[in-house]
């Protein structure tokens, strides 16, 4: 379309009131007594003709403009069919009516049905737009009644389902799902967020703002490019952190919140959200502090569940001070007992009874208690109890069996116990909104290795050192290699204590023993440090967000797989030149480059090196040139596996005296088709240059 009728299009929200009012005026004025007024002739020309003639016209007007905008991107034609075919039926129905409105008048009943009509089709016509517009039964939503969003424990609370998703779905997916792709961009799924939209991913790791959602959300609410827009509901700074905390850490959908670290702000803030969302549903009220005291003793600890909670939990911990009067103490509070934990302590079947008079119970331990299980089924009565575990105890098959009936029932731990797989397979498929925690059984499964330790603390060498490897099984032998390839159970040479390493190599080495399966190979690289520059300096602009400095590349400090560690310097689409300065002049035969490799961000090996070196810096002759192998087209799942790695590149040149070293790479400029993020710019990282 040309610009002109695009911006016309565009005015189809604005226009679109004309219309719905008019013709709602000119409905609903067809029932007052005025307008059954009979109409002389045919010259006479009322008001109310006028009004009929202006919804026609308005509306016939509108629904082209719509017909414009529909043609942009982003909207999903099937979801526009209803939309459209209202509007369209609206102003034929309008128009004909007005021709005919001499006609229609002098019919009995029929103004009045021709104006039910039109405001029927008026309120489907609304509602089919503010769908598209706003979101899913938009004008209905407030007599609708929600569905209840179940209550989620902490334990069980997943990062992305939980707490990011809702948000996602809240403020941004009404503009962007499969009705109305704003930019192509659809986020009603894992697969689609992925996929991004026609701007390119949503999220990117190794970007210092960590990608296009983090930039939008953070520009000025004036920016055209803000997200959400302006006039639309905005995230809080809460949300905002918790988007940012989940891709900070990965933008993992199976992470669970209490996996986090206790001092993880993104924990904290699920804490606080669950804790408090549990909380809601209490409807008891808080214990008497005094008695809550008074039922503290040496074998039992009763506190509250979290901070303004009315909520207890009870603890046991002394198996020999335990009996069945402790637990009938706890009347006073049963209502407020929410966790019972009597794991190891002596209750018997009978005692089951009891514990299901703690009406509002949600987590209860019994793990290696004497009970058989004979009795469970009073817990039926608890109508909360969410968690359960009997680890370690007798209860059987039939019992475990029982537990589908239970109403809220969601997790058993049954660690231990004496039903074997093949029937814990069926009580899982006749209970399926539970989950049963059986443990691992490794009684006929061959263990894997884990892989040998290196003790070497160095990196960087500078003379001579032992090579320590070891492992703390008996019996295993190690293998290794210090030329690149894997180590074999055959032909690679068996490590013993004496071997040296005295110069750039990389140890890979595998652990071995006689009826177990074998390690993952053990990786590290060592360089050899020969001559050290006494001045680095950095001709080329590096990245912004890995700046660094000269001295970063000559302080013989080793990077880890971490590209945030502060060891890295880094380029990007434009050539690194580094020049390296000696007071006296050195005999060169190498100069060796330390990089990382990490397909998962956008750091890839440089498509050449060039060693260029003279006794002026103004006058140097290139001495050496190499092109490191590319990365070859893998799959999109083994990409996402595949960890970063450390990797050297080494060029050999004819031995030359040089006071100046000028070395010059250039970083790929398009990441290949198979990646990703294909077609945008690729890193060279680089934490050390040594010459040797």
């Amino acid at each position: 379309m040309p610009p002109w009728l695009q911006v016309s299009g565009r005015m189809h929200p604005l226009l679109v009131h004309f219309p719905i009012v008019l013709v709602v005026l000119y409905a609903l004025g067809s029932f007052l007594p005025v307008a059954k007024k009979p109409v002389s002739t045919a010259d006479d020309y009322t008001i109310n003709d006028g009004l009929l003639f202006l919804a026609a016209f308005t509306s016939v007007v509108t629904a082209l403009m719509g017909l414009f905008l529909s043609r942009e991107e982003g909207y999903d034609p099937d979801a526009l069919q209803w939309h459209k075919w209202g509007g369209v039926i609206l102003s034929v129905f309008t128009l004909t009516w007005y021709y005919f409105r001499r006609e229609l008048q002098s019919v009995r009943f029929l103004p009045y049905s021709m104006s039910l009509l039109a405001l029927t089709i008026i309120v489907f016509t609304g509602h089919q737009g503010a769908s598209i517009t706003h979101g899913q039964n938009f004008l209905l939503a407030p007599v609708l009644t929600e569905k209840e969003k179940p209550v989620v424990p902490f334990d069980e609370a997943m990062v992305y389902a939980d707490m990011v998703k809702p948000i996602l779905a809240e403020k941004c997916m009404s503009c962007h799902n499969n009705k109305k792709a704003k930019g192509d961009l659809i986020m009603e799924s894992e697969e689609l967020l992925l996929k991004g939209g026609k701007t390119g991913n949503l999220w990117d790791s190794t970007a210092s703002d960590f990608g296009l959602l983090l930039q939008r959300v953070h520009l000025p609410l004036e920016q055209k490019k803000h997200m959400p827009p302006h006039g639309k509901p905005q995230l809080t700074d809460e949300e905002l952190e918790i988007i940012e905390g989940w891709i900070r850490r990965g933008s993992n959908f199976t992470m669970k919140a209490s996996h986090l670290p206790a001092d993880d702000t993104l924990r904290i803030i699920a804490v606080r959200y669950f804790m408090n969302s549990d909380a809601a549903q209490y409807d008891f009220e808080e214990a008497d502090p005094a008695t809550v005291r008074k039922l503290n003793t040496s074998n039992r600890v009763v506190a509250s569940e979290s901070l303004n909670s009315p909520a207890l939990t009870v603890t046991f911990f002394n198996s020999k001070l335990y009996n069945i009067e402790q637990l009938k103490e706890l009347a006073s509070v049963k209502k407020q007992i929410v966790s019972l934990d009597l794991s190891k302590m002596p209750v018997k079947d009978a005692d089951i009874k009891l514990i299901s008079e703690f009406e509002n119970l949600r987590r209860l331990h019994l793990n290696f208690t004497p009970i058989t299980g004979a009795t469970l089924n009073e817990l039926q009565r608890l109508k909360f109890l969410r968690t359960l575990s009997v680890s370690g105890t007798k209860v059987g098959a039939r019992e475990l069996d029982a537990l589908k009936n239970f109403p809220k029932l969601k997790t058993v731990y049954a660690w231990n116990i004496p039903v074997d797989t093949v029937t814990f397979q069926r009580i899982q498929q006749n209970a399926k909104s539970i989950r049963f925690e059986t443990g691992f059984k490794g009684d006929t499964i061959t263990l894997k290795l884990s892989p040998p330790i290196l003790q070497n603390e160095e990196s960087i060498l500078t003379n001579a050192v032992p090579l320590k490897l070891k492992h703390y099984l008996p019996g295993v032998t190690i293998r290794f290699t210090t030329d690149g390839t894997d180590p074999d159970s055959i032909r690679s040479p068996v490590y013993k204590s004496g071997e040296v390493i005295n110069g750039t190599t990389t140890i890979r080495a595998k652990a071995y023993k006689t009826g177990w399966i074998s390690s993952d190979i053990m990786e590290k690289m060592f360089l050899k440090h020969g001559y050290r520059p006494d001045t680095v300096i950095l001709l080329s602009l590096t990245d912004s967000s890995y700046p660094g400095s000269g001295a970063l590349l000559n302080n013989l400090d080793k990077g880890s797989t971490n590209f945030r560690d502060g060891s890295w310097i880094a380029w990007r689409k434009i050539p690194m030149e580094v020049l390296l300065e000696y007071k006296n002049p050195v005999l060169a035969q190498s100069v060796t480059v330390s990089s990382m490799v990490d397909l998962n961000r956008h750091i890839f090996p440089p498509l050449n090196l060039e060693v260029w070196g003279g006794d002026s810096k103004d006058n140097l002759t290139l001495l050496g040139r190499i092109k490191p192998e590319q990365a070859r087209p893998i799959t999109d799942d083994s990409l996402r596996k595949q960890s970063a790695y450390l990797k050297r590149f080494e060029c050999k040149i004819q031995p030359s005296k040089v006071k100046f070293i000028k070395l010059v790479g250039t970083p790929i400029p398009k990441l290949p088709s198979w990646h990703r993020d294909k077609g945008k710019p690729g890193y060279i990282f680089v934490d050390e240059i040594l010459v040797n």
